[in-house]
């Protein structure tokens, strides 16, 4: 294998490296991944409970509201049943009424389903609070557990960035900005090492391992031989030989 390709290969594995702990700084460690999702389930389902109260109390006073105007009109038709003057206009002021009592009734019920939602939304999440309690402080722990691990994380992270500068700066150009163009497009993953088929013929036929485009034979010789710096036909990813990454 060629240096070159050795620094393409180290400069891939320090990038990777980099990128995952770049992650998990912004992040929460794998073995507290569990703990998070769960916490934040739990969190999340008490704020729904809590938003859900909340707009059930909204509701139950905007139907106060409505039952007061609605009652202010009956009372106001009701005022004018004897100043009627005909039949028309009596059996035109039932109808007013009748529609002020119906609508009376509608916002009776409207208050009385919110007042009975937002009371179980209440129960509900105080419930959940009482049960969220224990799951909080077991968080929390965590969270000061992984808060100080971090400044060795980040130490960490630094050393990669040196490395990962260092040996960038020992390739070509060229073959940076191909890596990072690759790197962007696969999410880091700018490698793939050769798979060999098998096969009962003498020849062996080689694939990337990735896309599985087969590999010209003398190509696979020119990287496993050699160290020849190429890129997959397929996927355009830089090949490697078995094992390298």
């Amino acid at each position: 294998m060629t240096d070159l390709l050795r620094r393409l290969i180290d400069y891939h594995r320090t990038a990777r490296e980099l990128a995952a702990t770049r992650a998990l700084l912004a992040g929460v460690p794998d073995d507290m991944r569990a703990l998070h999702d769960e916490h934040g389930a739990a969190q999340a389902a008490l704020e729904a409970l809590a938003e859900a109260a909340l707009e059930a109390r909204k509701t139950r006073l905007a139907a106060e509201g409505a039952i007061e105007d609605a009652q202010e009109k009956l009372r106001r038709f009701q005022q004018q049943v004897p100043r009627v003057r005909n039949q028309r206009e009596y059996a035109a002021l039932l109808t007013e009424i009748d529609t002020a009592k119906a609508d009376v009734k509608r916002f009776e019920e409207q208050a009385l389903t919110a007042l009975e939602a937002a009371e179980k939304s209440a129960a509900d999440h105080e419930e959940r609070k009482a049960d969220f309690a224990g799951l909080a402080q077991r968080y929390e722990e965590a969270l000061a557990a992984w808060e100080a691990r971090k400044p060795e994380v980040a130490l960490r992270a630094r050393e990669l960035e040196l490395e990962a500068d260092r040996l960038r700066a020992a390739l070509p150009r060229g073959i940076v900005a191909q890596y990072q163009r690759i790197a962007e497009r696969y999410r880091g993953e700018a490698l793939s090492p050769l798979r060999r088929a098998e096969s009962n013929a003498t020849t062996s036929v080689w694939f990337c391992s990735t896309c599985n485009y087969q590999v010209r034979p003398q190509v696979a010789v020119e990287i496993h031989a050699r160290g020849a710096i190429v890129q997959c036909e397929g996927c355009k990813r830089f090949l490697v030989g078995e094992g390298s990454v």
